[in-house]
């Protein structure tokens, strides 16, 4: 299959919901007369849902209007958590966000979830939301959608693992810039520390996540003060590794546990591709403390890596592992591992096992295979 890509930076995800649908029409319409009589409209149209496509397939050429539009939902605006620090105003004013989603699935000839928690708190969000209309409507729109909707994980590259590994934008990006990326007493250099890399005996432990309220630093700060006491009390001595991106504004939580946990930190801040993926290597575990979680892109590569599966049984998690793994972390472990070794060893390769054959599905050939197979079928259609 070939693509032909129209991108934009990954910056201010407010306006491009708002605005993108016209802009890459416009970008359209322009194309198509500077290539006359040897343009060629496309076979269908793949939009992220980062992008209205009610307004895209309105204001698109004729050629292209009527070709199959294929909408993949990588995350839904209805259930995007909004942050204490927005104002109540700018979180009403953007609630017709959420709209815009349910505007862009209606304009589908078929949609992508990557998770079917995605699908799901879409729908249960927008029936909340439309049950204060003032007008009702019975117009079965849940049906429709769910007659046009399939799961379809994202692709998974194994060999790169992306900088920011969730390729999500921060929640509060379009908030006014904090003049100050150091008013929380946080360097913005990364930290990392190499004599702790080389302590031998220790539990490593990987926290994939932005530096956002969402993902829960406030958690992960408990965790870590709860690791250090059950490490007095003999228990093991665990490492972190924080990965994923930090941005102007750091949550007071996550500045405690920077603070606290110095000397329990090989490293925390983003790394290039192949730094990021020899970090995965070495991990043994990855935590989530994520409040909201649409698909889990870095928790799967970190699970793809071979690390073990510290997840709370919510959101998109219990698609990612088995059920009976959600109860697994790093103490529990220690107890197991005081049992016969080679039950102990058979015990891990078997966890192992299991998700990666869960994740199968997610592996970047598998994924695109049947992205590209659900395209097809809405040409064909």
């Amino acid at each position: 299959m070939d693509w032909s890509f129209r991108t934009m930076p990954g910056r201010g995800p407010r306006w491009r919901l708002r605005q993108s649908g016209l802009l890459f029409a416009a970008d359209e319409r322009t194309h198509m007369k500077g290539a006359g009589e040897a343009y060629r409209p496309a076979d269908a149209i793949f939009a992220t849902s980062m992008l209205a496509l009610a307004d895209l397939r309105a204001a698109l050429p004729d050629g292209l209007r009527s070709k199959p539009h294929v909408l993949y939902m990588h995350e839904n605006q209805v259930a995007y958590p909004s942050s204490d620090r927005v104002e109540p105003e700018a979180r009403d004013r953007d609630a017709h966000l959420a709209f815009t989603n349910l505007a862009s699935v209606e304009a589908a000839d078929r949609v992508l979830w990557n998770s079917a928690w995605n699908r799901d708190s879409f729908i249960d969000g927008m029936t909340e939301v439309l049950a204060h209309a003032p007008e009702r409507s019975a117009d079965c729109w849940q049906d429709r959608l769910l007659g046009k909707s399939v799961i379809a994980p994202p692709p998974i590259e194994m060999s790169i693992a992306a900088t920011n590994p969730a390729n999500e934008p921060s929640p509060d990006e379009d908030a006014e810039a904090d003049p100050s990326p150091s008013r929380h007493g946080v360097d913005a250099e990364v930290l990392h520390n190499t004599e702790l890399a080389s302590y031998p005996d220790v539990v490593r432990v990987v926290w994939p996540h932005r530096w956002e309220h969402d993902k829960g630093c406030d958690e992960l700060l408990a965790i870590a003060r709860e690791a250090r006491r059950r490490e007095s009390a003999g228990g093991p001595r665990i490492h972190w590794i924080v990965l994923g991106e930090r941005f102007d504004r750091v949550p007071a939580s996550m500045t405690l546990f920077l603070s606290e946990q110095h000397d329990r930190i090989e490293h925390a801040g983003p790394l290039p591709a192949n730094a990021y993926r020899a970090m995965l290597d070495r991990a043994d575990w990855v935590l989530s403390t994520a409040r909201h979680e649409f698909f889990g892109m870095a928790v799967a590569e970190a699970l793809l890596a071979g690390c073990l599966p510290w997840l709370p049984n919510r959101l998109s998690y219990p698609e990612l592992i088995p059920a009976e793994y959600f109860e697994l972390d790093p103490w529990k472990m220690a107890s197991r591992s005081a049992g016969p070794q080679g039950n102990h060893a058979d015990f891990l390769a078997g966890v192992r096992a299991s998700i990666r054959r869960q994740l199968e599905p997610a592996v970047a050939d598998a994924a695109v295979r049947r992205i590209e197979q659900e395209i097809d079928a809405a040409i064909n259609l």
